[in-house]
């Protein structure tokens, strides 16, 4: 993220008043950043829609939920992988070995981060159950260092970044010997942002398809109002949800005066769950007392995160049958 923050600090300053270019800059960062996942509860959880007919087991699904969100909270890892059996596997395809990798480097890049959740439903079938969820996050990213660097292109009072979170998802349990453990996840949607200055009120919306078939096209939408003296640039892409992750290069462009930057990708063939992403740099744009230059002034920097899901030609379609049935026939 840091080098996404240098990257737009770079256009904007050479960036004249009259022409905004088009620049391409491929990220030279080492420093792996990891999607932020939440898999996390809330303190107090009162389900009253729960499909079930053991009680028992109900309470002790809540009980493992309280002490889920209560260690992700304190940011314990070890106590919160005693909840997780070693076979658990995600949607995304992490093993239990990486999760406990991404948990520390989450915990690591945001110390102060801090979740809440609704529980939707409880639902138990004999040894294994789901839980339904809608997760909340937030933190803030201070790094002293980083904003060393952000002045040495441009001087502004962009101190602080916040970020929130919002993800639906189920967690999948199982009783092994006589115990509840998490052995999965499936995320849902999941939208993540990060907001620095004037761009955390900022009406920027990212749109993209909740879910695509694997290596087909689809549409990226940048949406935010335009302003007098206001100018924006910005990237989307995406980015497949890998670990470690992999970097993609940046497009940067100058906002339209409709407000509307559009953006057609192809999802990956691999059938990897995937990250549509957005980089916005907003600047001010003024002129200076003797009316002979125009100023520009950095007031906002946002990046924003919406998960899309691939799905596969897993399950044949009955037509393909009937169709393969008629031409037997005819053969016939």
């Amino acid at each position: 993220m840091m080098k996404k923050i240098l990257t737009i600090l770079i256009i904007l300053t050479l960036a004249s008043s009259d022409a905004w270019a088009f620049s391409l800059f491929k990220k030279q960062d080492d420093k792996k950043e990891n999607p932020i996942k939440t898999f996390f509860t809330k303190n107090d959880v009162d389900v009253q829609d729960c499909i079930c007919t053991d009680k028992e087991d109900v309470k002790e699904i809540k009980k493992l939920l309280k002490l889920l969100n209560k260690y992700s909270n304190e940011h314990d890892v070890e106590k919160i992988i005693s909840l997780y059996d070693r076979s658990y596997r995600s949607f995304d395809g992490f093993n239990y070995d990486t999760f406990i990798k991404m948990l520390k480097e989450t915990f690591e890049s945001y110390e102060d981060l801090v979740y809440t959740s609704d529980v939707q439903s409880i639902n138990l079938y004999g040894d294994k159950a789901v839980v339904m969820l809608i997760d909340k996050t937030r933190a803030t990213i201070a790094d002293e260092e980083a904003q060393k660097k952000i002045e040495e292109f441009q001087d502004f009072n962009l101190r602080v970044g916040y970020l929130e979170g919002e993800c639906n998802y189920a967690i999948y349990l199982k009783k092994i010997n006589n115990q509840w453990k998490i052995t999965g996840d499936n995320i849902v949607s999941e939208k993540t942002s990060v907001r620095y200055g004037r761009a955390r009120n900022y009406p920027i919306q990212l749109l993209a398809p909740l879910s695509v078939p694997k290596g087909e096209e689809y549409c990226l939408t940048l949406k935010m109002p335009v302003e007098k003296n206001i100018k924006v640039v910005a990237s989307l892409g995406k980015e497949a949800i890998l670990y470690p992750n992999v970097q993609p290069e940046d497009v940067f462009r100058g906002l339209p005066k409709d407000g509307i930057l559009e953006r057609i990708v192809r999802a990956n063939k691999d059938g990897f769950n995937e990250y549509a992403m957005a980089s916005v740099g907003i600047v001010k744009r003024d002129i200076s007392e003797d009316f002979r230059a125009i100023e520009l002034r950095m007031i906002g920097l946002a990046f924003l995160m919406q998960r899309v899901n691939l799905y596969t030609d897993l399950n044949p379609t009955r037509e393909g049958e009937e169709d393969n049935k008629k031409e037997s026939e005819n053969k016939g």
